[in-house]
């Protein structure tokens, strides 16, 4: 009995050639044994689909198929080897999908055509400052190894004076046929990546990378204001491309030490201040250091210990120009009950102090 091309490939008996060839190519990716390894049953259908196309594909075959019928004619079988339908196939213009949605699992990109020299890559340095300078900012000069490009073959990778070889993998043509189960089709070749030919003997220096390895030191500028964990780029110094590619940026990683005094947070600085019971209690003027120097605050009879004050525009530089705050925490600092003389003034003070009242509301 013989097959029912136009089943196989699930298409009207009076289907265009569009219509075909769109049913053929979405069934060869669903079926293809590369796509299916082990599976036998898949192996087999797409043999079937490769004969149904060979026919339907060809008008001449196609209308002799159809002039003696499914059953009960002649059935056509693909010539030995179990190549129909490929060799010398156009895979241009899949539709919706190309040759490499199907096949880029199942091959290596390494031979397509380079296209001009590849980018370097980019580098990346931890930079340690201390809190002030990332506060205010500053200049500060690193030292950084990178590859840079090779002095002997000024980037190039080949040997001065060498002279250009024809490709010995693809005989100078650029291409070279490869096989992969049913398929078989022509690709770039991956030593000359389509060239066809090889630039000459490699560079003895660089081994023909066109870049060498080297210490540079580099000026760094610190804005104002950096914060912990900031990154910092600064574009082609990093490393430079092989042959002769353009150089990747380098980027610096902030990282910011920890200030005895000032805490920050966002763009605003705190710190502790300590002070007495009758600095709390009357009130009073009182100098704190700031990261502009120090400065006088004043601070107001009541305060009670955790209460911060504020004092505007003296936080952390911004890059419009203004500033954050600077939040001063209040501590109340117990006196010395080491003297007698405190110990006295103390227990007159507690004649006047009404701790239930302090306390209401918690018992």
């Amino acid at each position: 009995m013989a097959k029912d091309y136009y089943e196989i490939l699930g298409v009207s008996r009076d289907a265009t050639q569009e219509e075909i060839k769109k049913a053929y190519r979405r069934l060869a990716r669903k079926y293809h044994p590369d796509l299916n390894p082990g599976d036998k049953a898949a192996e087999e259908k797409f043999k079937e689909i490769q004969e149904a196309y060979e026919v339907l594909s060809d008008p001449k075959k196609r209308s002799e198929y159809d002039r003696y019928g499914t059953v009960g004619g002649r059935s056509y079988s693909p010539p030995p080897g179990g190549d129909a339908g490929f060799e010398g196939f156009d895979f241009s213009g899949f539709g919706d999908f190309s040759f490499e949605d199907i096949f880029s699992d199942l091959f290596s990109r390494r031979g397509r055509a380079e296209k001009g020299p590849r980018r370097g890559e980019d580098l990346t340095y931890t930079l340690t400052i201390p809190f002030e300078e990332a506060v205010k900012g500053g200049i500060i000069t690193i030292k950084v190894k990178r590859m840079d490009r090779c002095p002997h073959c000024e980037g190039s990778g080949v040997e001065p004076g060498s002279r250009p070889t024809t490709c010995p993998n693809c005989g100078g043509t650029g291409r070279v046929q490869l096989s992969r189960g049913y398929l078989k089709f022509a690709t770039v070749c991956p030593v000359c990546h389509g060239t066809g030919v090889l630039p000459g003997q490699k560079c003895r220096v660089c081994n023909g990378e066109g870049r060498v390895y080297k210490e540079e030191t580099i000026k760094v500028r610190i804005p104002p204001g950096v914060r912990d964990g900031g990154r910092l780029r600064i574009p082609g110094k990093g490393n430079v491309g092989p042959k002769g590619g353009p150089p990747g940026d380098l980027y610096i990683i902030v990282n910011v030490l920890p200030h005895p005094v000032f805490r920050r947070q966002g763009d605003d600085i705190y710190i502790t201040l300590p002070v007495t019971y009758s600095e709390a209690a009357l009130g009073a003027s009182v100098e704190v250091p700031t990261l502009d120097g120090k400065a006088r605050l004043k601070i107001p009879p009541g305060t009670k210990s955790g209460q911060k004050l504020r004092l505007r525009g003296k936080g952390v530089p911004r890059p419009n120009g203004t500033r954050g705050d600077m939040y001063v925490e209040v501590k109340i600092v117990p006196p010395d009950i080491t003297d007698v003389k405190v110990r006295e003034l103390l227990r007159e003070l507690s004649r006047y102090e009404n701790p239930d009242k302090i306390r209401k509301g918690l018992l």
